[in-house]
């Protein structure tokens, strides 16, 4: 068993404190009974208390039994991920829709990724696992805009094959038309 000494903060004492390994029954988000092996020291009377260096080591514990059960990304493998992508948090946020903030705890491990949000951690690690870049999504222009644009703005580049070109700010965005079918409802 290993002891050590401690200032509690808490009591304002200095005291030889042993360590304690127990697993609990957590409840992270809509898992209720979640099994983690939380860290605690024990003190003279008995009582449990959060490492006095890392207090929020217990949660971080919980927060990787949530994701590990979900099939999410753990932190560490998101942070791979966009230093694959060689982007900063402040861009790779931008790029996913994500808060910076909310990419930063998750990252850090102080927040746990909701499902829209590991869909697009997912999405990211296809497009680098495909190509080795995310892929650039206009999240600011609708469907429908994109739709009136493709059919207002087009090019004919090849009429024998289909193909349809529209420019937006030099990206070149290119489509193959099988046939017509109609108009626009």
């Amino acid at each position: 068993m290993i002891k050590k000494t401690f200032y509690n903060e808490e009591l304002n004492t200095t005291d030889e404190y042993s360590e304690v390994w127990k697993y609990e029954i957590m409840r992270v988000k809509d898992i209720p009974d979640l099994i983690v092996h939380n860290h605690y020291w024990k003190d003279s009377q008995g009582e449990l208390w959060l490492d006095f260096n890392d207090p929020n080591e217990n949660f971080r514990r919980s927060f990787n039994a949530y994701r590990k059960r979900k099939g999410f990304m753990q932190p560490n493998e998101i942070k791979k991920l966009r230093e694959g992508l060689h982007l900063s948090q402040r861009v790779f946020s931008e790029r996913l829709g994500i808060s910076y903030a909310k990419v930063s705890q998750i990252e850090n491990n102080k927040r746990v990724q909701t499902l829209s949000q590991e869909v697009s951690f997912r999405k990211a690690q296809q497009d680098y696992e495909r190509q080795g870049f995310l892929t650039s999504y206009n999240s600011s222009e609708s469907d429908s805009a994109k739709l009136t644009s493709i059919l207002t703005e087009t090019k004919y580049i090849d009429t024998a094959k289909y193909f349809y070109t529209t420019s937006n700010e030099s990206k070149a965005i290119i489509f193959k038309a099988q046939e017509l079918v109609g108009g626009i409802a």
